[in-house]
């Protein structure tokens, strides 16, 4: 990566992020106070940062009210060439598009309120009817208006009892609907009550809507003469959701447009946060690959009518008198650029999650293609499952390629699609090896097992000489791989010239985890005595001198990590044989209940033991080998870019 300064005159500053946008080789940062060119300030962008982001809120606002979905977009003729004037656009249009909805959502909203308090009301007289009260019986009694209206939530009970109060306990009280703030309400009472009750309402700051009035004496005839108004409301309401879906139809395209442009302004604001400029000029720091510096100057030059330049930087290091380079000299990081190919990206991402590649260190995902499916099938051989796992990992590459939406969880096991495959490829591999179909012979006519770890082990009388072996085969892999992190260590350091830390970094560790190993297989061969050591003394100086060289040349919790290690970090690898024994044991012990027991069995062995497995070799990953030589202190080659900017012109 090359790090780059791009002076850009003002008036092309569009083109300039727009060509950036569509290259993508542009990884912006900001320019540090002290790399402020004299006469320069920093780029004032709060303002338009929050009239975009504001603006992009109201466009999402609007989309969800008119529920926009997969649409067209309208090719706008928007002011793209001017930052302000494509934010004074976007403002705009977008109020022009608001205003239409809020006044289709005032008029739902008064609808709403009228059906709900003619519900109440068609209740309330359905009541009456089943009673045998009229009308006419309730007016003897005064009962000849109404109030209907809305008031805030803390309101309505001071309401409710002060006009139960005023109308000396002859009220109605109802609510007809709730919102996040206020209630709204329908109550009836005599008509010698009304104005003081009208008084008190309107004091207590509620809103009155029109009475009901002129309906018939008879319940039952007032009661259809609501229901009419009500299949009324209805038949109004369906207008009005045939006139959103217009609205929707006629103004999703432009809507569309308008939200993209927003990203686009957006992405503009950011860019400009860490910039610096003057009353004519801009200035942008960034990193961009370094084979393509050249390329890059020569088509910005052209997408900005030559007024723009790029300038590489030149970075020094300078030592400190012990040799080290002090904190306030070294050269910025630069950004990872990772390359892998696509099929490759499920495991990319479980390295990123650990910590994204630097450029001082090797990534593990090459390796990984062989050692995670190859710790997968150690401790997962199986040659059905392993088919059905290669099977559900195509049927999932199939979703993912044919970009089919599929439920949150789901999406997650789809985006992991070739690693599945890879590990259903690992278990099947090793199926073959162990001999294993289901927890049964492989029905293959002429087969046998190469190897069975499990071969006697569950016979009335046990035989776990294979089990023995296959615990012993496990512990040298574990080796072998705890030995190729420390290799990658070292390489790490002398391709960075770090000679010195090699040879008493990884180098020795290297030295002091062979003659670890090589002792303790002495001691274990000759049955656990440890006093075959003492006939060999130049074993455990062979132990101790590399010990040394680590605590002078890394200090002592360097000694006490790779000491407590070359134990701790070998026996982990015995879960292979663990987890190994486990899965046919499982399948062993479900097989008694039959043909019922041995599908059971299988599921659960797929469904749990296969995710628990798949923890374990990623443990075996980040702990015990990650811990050797990677760190993953990098961050992400993130470039500059506008969302489908080619949809307006430009």
């Amino acid at each position: 990566m090359q790090q780059v300064s791009i002076i850009v005159a003002k008036d092309q500053l569009p083109n300039l992020l727009g060509y950036a946008g569509s290259k993508r080789l542009f990884h912006l940062t900001e320019i540090e106070d002290n790399g402020i060119p004299e006469g320069a300030k920093r780029y004032e962008a709060l303002e338009l940062q929050a009239k975009s982001s504001t603006i992009k809120s109201r466009l999402t606002t609007l989309t969800t009210a008119l529920n926009v979905s997969e649409s067209t977009f309208e090719n706008l003729d928007a002011p793209v060439g001017n930052i302000g004037a494509l934010t004074k656009f976007l403002d705009e249009e977008t109020g022009k598009l608001e205003h239409s909805v809020r006044e289709l959502e005032g008029v739902e909203g008064k609808l709403q309120t009228e059906k709900e308090q003619a519900s109440e009301l068609s209740r309330f007289l359905s009541g009456l009817e089943n009673v045998g009260v009229s009308l006419d019986a309730i007016a003897g009694r005064g009962f000849l208006t109404s109030l209907v209206g809305e008031a805030g939530l803390e309101t309505i009970p001071t309401l409710q009892k002060d006009l139960d109060r005023i109308t000396q306990g002859n009220l109605i009280f109802a609510i007809t609907n709730t919102s996040e703030n206020t209630q709204t309400f329908l109550a009836l009472f005599p008509a010698p009550f009304q104005d003081d009750a009208k008084q008190m309402t309107t004091a207590l700051g509620a809103k009155l809507g029109p009475p009901w009035t002129g309906l018939p004496s008879d319940p039952k005839q007032a009661k259809e003469a609501v229901d009419l108004r009500l299949a009324d409301l209805d038949s109004e309401s369906k207008n009005l959701e045939e006139k959103r879906a217009r609205i929707a139809e006629e103004n999703g395209p432009r809507i569309k447009a308008l939200a993209i442009l927003s990203e686009i302004l957006e992405s503009r604001t950011k860019a400009l946060e860490g910039s610096s400029s003057t009353e004519s000029t801009v200035l942008f720091q960034a990193w961009i690959p370094k084979t393509q510096v050249k390329a890059v100057a020569e088509d910005l030059s052209k997408a900005t009518n030559g007024l723009a330049s790029i300038y590489a930087e030149e970075t020094k290091s300078r030592l400190d008198h012990s040799g080290e380079e002090p904190a306030s000299a070294r050269d910025p990081q630069p950004p990872t650029l990772v390359k892998t190919p696509g099929w490759t990206r499920p495991l990319q991402s479980i390295v990123d999650n650990f910590g994204i590649p630097s450029y001082s260190e090797t990534n593990p995902t090459p390796f990984m293609i062989l050692t995670f499916p190859l710790i997968y099938g150690l401790m997962f051989g199986d040659i059905g499952e392993g088919l059905l796992f290669l099977a559900f990992g195509f049927f999932l590459l199939y979703v993912k390629r044919r970009k089919i939406k599929v439920f949150e969880i789901g999406q997650i096991f789809v985006n992991g699609a070739e690693l599945v495959i890879m590990l259903g490829i690992g278990a099947t591999i090793f199926g073959f090896v162990f001999g294993d179909f289901f927890g049964f012979d492989p029905p293959i006519p002429g087969y046998h097992a190469i190897f069975s770890p499990t071969a006697g082990a569950f016979d009335k009388i046990p035989n776990t000489t294979n089990l023995i072996l296959y615990m012993e085969f496990v512990l040298f892999f574990g080796v072998a791989h705890y030995l190729s992190g420390l290799g990658i260590s070292a390489y790490n350091k002398i391709r960075n010239h770090e000679y010195r830390h090699a040879f008493l970094g990884p180098i020795s560790w290297i030295w002091f985890y062979s003659m670890f190993i090589y002792a303790a297989v002495l001691v274990v061969t000759s049955g656990f005595k440890f006093s075959v050591l003492l006939a060999n003394p130049l074993v455990p100086v062979l132990v101790f001198v590399p010990l040394g060289l680590m605590g002078y040349g890394e200090g002592g919790l360097h000694v006490m990590e790779a000491f407590i290690g070359a134990g701790s970090n070998t026996l982990s690898y015995l879960r292979i044989w663990a987890l190994n024994l486990a899965d046919f044991a499982v399948k062993f012990a479900f097989a008694s209940f039959g043909i019922g027991g041995i599908i059971a069995g299988n599921a659960l062995v797929m469904i749990l033991e296969g995710l628990i497995v798949f923890v374990q070799t990623l443990r075996l990953h980040w702990v015990e080998w990650f811990s050797k030589f990677y760190e993953g202190t990098g961050h992400a080659f993130a470039p500059y870019q506008e969302p489908m900017s080619w949809i307006v012109p430009n």
